[in-house]
């Protein structure tokens, strides 16, 4: 296909899990697979898509590359937008509305940043992962008309989780090379950023199991 008409598409794998993982997760609390579900699904998917040629317009300094991301930039908020409004038709559920709103400030911070070439720090990620993670709170409000203390565990939990997996390969990509530790004190050390955060994450979702707020046994995805 002619690179003028191919549509611009995410290439990282773990950018799709991001994706379908909240979704999955916020369905699965909920126990209910609908309608409203499959057009939340469909809006969440074309609001994921807009992020790559939103911030290749801004990016680019090539005027045929910057219209080729405008143009696609236009189809595919045309495609969340006409999913989003059929949702809120049918579902009728205006706590919609600030999750939606929320995700669209998150994307203007994100796009700030990538304005700056700062889209890949580990504040543009964590944005990333922060957009992306509300649509386990909205598939939860969908199937279940509430918005409730088990949304927002929800979102936590795939946040925590998420953010896990970016500090991670920051580390492996970034920091370890750069370092050669001899023994394990100073692999300890080198990895201490990672370490600290998933003993913070696993510790912070057993004292959630322990009150009740989610499963016992969701500590074991963070433990394993």
């Amino acid at each position: 296909m002619d690179s003028r008409y191919r549509p611009p598409f995410p290439r990282e794998h773990g950018a799709w899990a991001m994706l379908i993982a909240p979704l999955i997760t916020g369905i699965g609390a909920a126990r209910i697979f609908n309608l409203d579900t499959l057009l939340l699904a469909l809006c969440a998917f074309g609001f994921f898509l807009l992020r790559l040629p939103l911030m290749l317009a801004i990016k680019s300094r090539a005027p045929d590359t910057r219209a080729h991301a405008l143009r696609w930039s236009a189809i595919y908020a045309a495609f969340t937008a006409a999913f989003g409004v059929l949702l809120l038709l049918s579902a009728r559920l205006e706590a919609l509305v600030p999750l939606g709103a929320m995700g669209g400030f998150i994307l203007i911070i994100y796009l700030a940043l990538a304005a700056r070439r700062a889209e890949m720090s580990l504040l543009g990620e964590w944005l990333g992962i922060a957009g992306l993670a509300l649509s386990a709170p909205a598939a939860y409000l969908v199937g279940t008309q509430v918005l409730d203390w088990t949304a927002l565990g929800l979102y936590v939990l795939n946040v925590f989780y998420f953010g896990g997996t970016v500090v991670y390969v920051k580390f492996k990509v970034r920091e370890q090379p750069r370092t050669a530790p001899t023994n394990w004190v100073e692999k300890l050390w080198a990895g201490r950023v990672s370490i600290a955060y998933h003993v913070m994450a696993v510790i912070a979702v057993a004292l959630f199991a322990i009150i009740g707020w989610v499963p016992a046994l969701v500590s074991f995805a963070f433990i394993l």
